[in-house]
């Protein structure tokens, strides 16, 4: 029984290396994987480069002798020179603007009021904290940190 196994053994191992020769010519892709895998841990930098198939395929109709012939080109269509689309210029949105009030002077002045906002390339101008999408506040007849009243809400602020 035993001499029946090692014969069963050696028979099948005889055959997986016949049978694994056209493996070995065609490589291991199997082996292939593990090898670059290891590689690319212990190099992390160096790449390969990439495999280009040296078998250079030709395009066309070969001729009686062999000889590969230029493949017929469908004609280039017509050059058309794009039209060029006009682009709407953006119409400024009108803000509408009020005057600040005057608060009556107090004798101790509160500090926990906000600032306006000044408004880009418009000097005594500046947008209420409290309602910054309503209009423009003018502030051009009050000195910088004057309590003002918001004509939009009726809160007051400093001027900036």
């Amino acid at each position: 029984m035993v001499r029946l196994l090692k014969r069963v053994i050696l028979i099948a191992a005889i055959t997986a290396f016949f049978a694994g020769e056209p493996f070995a010519v065609a490589g291991n892709p199997v082996g292939d994987f593990f090898k670059r895998l290891g590689n690319s841990l212990a190099h992390p930098k160096n790449t390969p480069a990439p495999k280009r198939d040296s078998q250079k395929r030709a395009t066309g109709k070969k001729d009686v002798n062999g000889q590969t012939a230029p493949q017929d080109l469908p004609p280039a269509p017509p050059v058309v020179s794009p039209v060029p689309i006009p682009t709407p210029t953006p119409m400024p949105i009108p803000m509408m603007v009020r005057s600040a009030g005057e608060v009556p002077a107090n004798k101790k002045p509160r500090r926990d009021l906000p600032y306006g906002i000044p408004v880009p390339n418009k000097p005594g101008f500046v947008t209420s904290p409290y309602s910054p999408k309503s209009g423009y506040v003018d502030v051009r007849g009050f000195a910088s940190d004057t309590e003002v009243k918001d004509p939009y809400s009726g809160k007051v602020f400093l001027t900036p």
